[in-house]
This record gives structure tokens, C-alpha cells and sequence, in this order.
């Protein structure tokens, strides 16, 4: 008799557990599918998604896209410019140039690697409505014995020339302003020759 009452209410207790559990698993269904209608239903109207969260670039790099817009490739900064070349001691002009001139002053000297190597010397320059250019300008070509075809062969000897227009250094006058050339004497004429060469920097200052 108690066997039959203890083997009663054992099967009563499973019976109750798994009506427990099968409760609980029936729940745990029915907000899953409650969930998954909500998420079709706001899919359906077209509801916006949140933006992909795109990784921070690492310091020192670009955020902007890279080569075809992509923004996973990150493009360096570029280097720094380069700084301004200084002044050379005792002359007006920068120190990458070979020759400056100053109109104003009438001279003109040689530098070589930032240093002074001739002058200040004096010069003759452009006259009224044919002033020698300024700005900076790079020797074109040189004629040790250039005569101008333009003034019916006038000698120009030692000729640098370093502006369009036949705009040179030579050998001439330096009581006469020229037609845009600066005049040097013959012997300082001979030394821009000789320590001008083809590309060098003249600045040529107001």
C-alpha cells in the first residue's frame, strides 16, 4: 500500500515538472516568433537601417578615401613643403641664386653656394619703356662673342643671356642705359661668363 501511494505521487510530480517545462519552452517560442514578425514588419515599411560603423584611421593617416574612392584604403599625409632658401649676408637676394642684381642701386653680384663671390659691381640697366625684367629668371644659353641682330650687329661680348627677349649680361656701357641687358665692365663681363653655366638662378630685384 505505501509502495503504491509513493510510486503515486511520483508519477503526480513528473507529470506537474513536465507540464512546467513544456510551459516554458512554449514561451520562450512565442516571443521569438513575436520578435521575428516585429523585425519583417519594420523591414516591410521600409524602415531605414543605422550606418556601418566605419574603423577610426590610425594617427597621421588620411581619413578621405583612397585611389577610387574606396575609404578602407588609407592615403598618407603629404610631406611638408620645403622651407623658403634664406638671404645671403650683404646681398638682397636668396641664397639659391648665381647672380643678383638691384636695379635701383645699379649692382649686381656672384654668389656661389650662398656665398659672395664678386661684388657688389656696378651696372647699367634698361631705359624707359625697356626696363630690364625683374623676378626671378634661370640662364638660358651664353655667346662669348654674341653680336645682336637686332641693332645690326652691335658686339655684346661675354653675352649670359637669362630672360626672353635677348635679355642678357655683356660686356658695355656704364654710363648708357641699355634695351633691357645689363651692362657690366669687360673684366666683371668676362667672370659672369666664366662662373655662369646654363640653368643657374638670377633674381633680379627692383
Amino acid at each position: 500500500m505505501i509502495n503504491r501511494l509513493v510510486l503515486a505521487a511520483l508519477v503526480v510530480a513528473v507529470s506537474a515538472g513536465s507540464t512546467v517545462t513544456g510551459s516554458v519552452l512554449q514561451s520562450r517560442q512565442d516571443l521569438a516568433a513575436a520578435q521575428r514578425t516585429a523585425a519583417e514588419s519594420v523591414l516591410s515599411q521600409g524602415a531605414p537601417l543605422p550606418p556601418p560603423v566605419e574603423p577610426a584611421p590610425p594617427p597621421g593617416h588620411s581619413a578621405a578615401p583612397g585611389p577610387g574612392g574606396n575609404p578602407l584604403i588609407l592615403v598618407p599625409p603629404p610631406p611638408p613643403p620645403p622651407p623658403p632658401p634664406k638671404v645671403v649676408k650683404g646681398v638682397p637676394c636668396m641664397g639659391n641664386v648665381s647672380a643678383c642684381v638691384r636695379l635701383s642701386t645699379r649692382q649686381a653680384w656672384l654668389v656661389d653656394n650662398g656665398r659672395v663671390v664678386l661684388g657688389p659691381v656696378s651696372i647699367t640697366s634698361g631705359k624707359k619703356g625697356e626696363r630690364t625684367p625683374t623676378g626671378t629668371h634661370r640662364v638660358l644659353w651664353k655667346d662669348k662673342d654674341h653680336l645682336s641682330r637686332e641693332f645690326d650687329d652691335a658686339p655684346m661680348p661675354y653675352s649670359v643671356f637669362f630672360a626672353d627677349g635677348g635679355i642678357a649680361f655683356h660686356t658695355g656701357s656704364l654710363r648708357a642705359e641699355s634695351s633691357g641687358c645689363i651692362h657690366l665692365s669687360d673684366g666683371v663681363a668676362r667672370r659672369f661668363f666664366a662662373n655662369l653655366a646654363v640653368g643657374d638662378v638670377v633674381q633680379v630685384l627692383r
